[in-house]
């Protein structure tokens, strides 16, 4: 047995979620150079893994030259390979997320390289206790106190039931020197403040360890919160009915899968579910999106989806034109169809009551056509209503318009895109050419 391995070998019966991983296994080690990440760096290597070790340059601070030393070294020591990214981090503004979000993304792009699903990182048990109690601070609901989930993606955290002594103590046998991080003793970081002060009070006052108490805690709360997202999964968050008719908590849970990230808080969660009880027609969120309520469906809109209105463009018949991230698209048979569409993404018109020209545009307030099969004429801002098309894209919903030679009036709407066609252009026994009219996305 090598001498790193008689060194880490009380320690190595405690490494956790690699037990899959067969001896040879390519894995990527995120490492800092700090006593957790080269503690779990030898013992990956003692559990016969192929280590790529990858530091993350955040740019952030002088001095990096060194910890990448200290880095190279563990790693030749230990027969492993070691390699060196740089990233681009804004240090304006809440730069610790940022720069973790960039650590991440680099160790991603390093395991696409080195064509390995695993990505190992060095959080203790000490760390889960922080993570349990920052979010506490923040009013996180289940999942944040539910702490570091020990597998997530190709992220596994094998050392959460280490305690950062232990990694001391490792780097200590193997005379290793860990690099410092100026940080831990930057109080006004949250975490530090969490571990260099509250913490140590916490525990004296409870007469207990209070790290042991949280990590325990959190794995109890994880147990719950898995549970509460494989029950939430079956149920769709824009069926408002079905959303309003489940317990509180599963449709919370249902929420904030349907939002995504950044995760919603708890104000957000109640907005939404408002909109969905009809309590509020639509609620503007965080971040530019908005949630609208149309008939029985929820509508979750980006910023980006509420933009300018596309101009108009000329729709040759047939032809193809482009609006907005859709494109409308028109052929002429001879035959009629085998199968009628339901005139919403795909329409079916007398393309010798159409004419050769038409034009795609965006609806007009206050604007009407006669709906097929309906009599007499509607609005078609209703007519997007009953399309479902919620009230902050309506300005952007398209109609296909008439040319000079049709036998609606010019500029008319002949096709309510998502409804229906106009019934002066329907298909008759006398219809000789059949138009298609169809939308999709570009």
């Amino acid at each position: 047995m090598t001498a790193y391995r008689r060194a880490v070998a009380p320690w190595v019966g405690h490494v956790t979620n690699v037990d899959d991983l067969a001896p040879g296994a390519r894995v990527v080690v995120g490492c800092s150079g700090g006593a957790d990440s080269l503690a779990l760096l030898a013992l990956a290597r003692a559990r016969h893994l192929d280590v790529i070790a990858v530091y993350v340059d955040h740019g952030l601070r002088p001095g990096t030259a060194h910890d990448v030393r200290v880095v190279r070294d563990a790693a030749s020591e230990v027969g492993a390979q070691a390699r060196v990214v740089t990233v681009d981090v804004d240090a304006r503004a809440n730069v610790e997320a940022r720069a973790r979000d960039a650590r991440y993304a680099a160790l991603e792009h390093a395991a696409d390289d080195a064509d390995t699903d695993t990505i190992l990182v060095g959080h203790t048990r000490d760390d889960q206790a922080e993570t349990v109690l920052l979010a506490l601070l923040r009013g996180s609901a289940t999942t944040g106190l539910a702490g570091m989930a020990a597998v997530r993606g190709r992220v596994r955290r094998p050392l959460l039931d280490l305690r950062r002594a232990d990694t001391h103590e490792i780097c200590a046998r193997l005379r290793w020197a860990p690099a410092p991080d100026p940080m831990n003793d930057a109080l006004q970081h949250r975490r530090v403040w969490l571990r260099r002060e509250v913490i140590p009070h916490l525990t004296r006052g409870a007469r207990r360890d209070l790290v042991d108490v949280l990590a325990r805690q959190a794995a109890l709360v994880r147990d719950d919160d898995d549970l509460l997202d494989a029950l939430a999964e079956p149920y769709a968050a824009d069926d408002a009915d079905g959303l309003t008719a489940l317990p509180v908590a599963l449709a919370r849970r249902v929420v904030r899968h349907w939002y995504g990230t950044p995760p919603p808080d708890s104000a957000t969660v109640d907005a939404v579910l408002a909109v969905a009880r009809g309590e509020r027609r639509a609620v503007d969120l965080p971040g530019g999106r908005r949630i609208e309520r149309v008939g029985r469906r929820l509508h979750l809109l980006e910023g980006r989806d509420r933009g300018a209105v596309p101009p108009s463009a000329p729709l040759a018949v047939p032809g193809r034109a482009r609006f907005g991230a859709f494109a409308v698209e028109t052929w002429v048979e001879d035959a009629p169809p085998v199968a009628w569409p339901d005139g919403r993404a795909r329409a079916v018109a007398d393309a010798d009551l159409v004419g050769a020209d038409a034009t795609v545009r965006a609806a007009r307030t206050g604007e009407r056509f006669r709906p097929l099969g309906r009599g007499g004429s509607k609005l078609v801002r209703d007519a997007l209503v009953d399309a479902g098309v919620p009230a902050g894209l309506r300005a952007h919903a398209a109609v296909v318009s008439a040319g000079p030679a049709a036998v609606v009036p010019d500029d008319s709407p002949i096709w309510v895109v998502g409804y229906r066609i106009d019934d002066r252009v329907r298909v008759t026994a006398r219809t000789r050419r059949y138009l298609w009219l169809s939308v999709d996305p570009e």
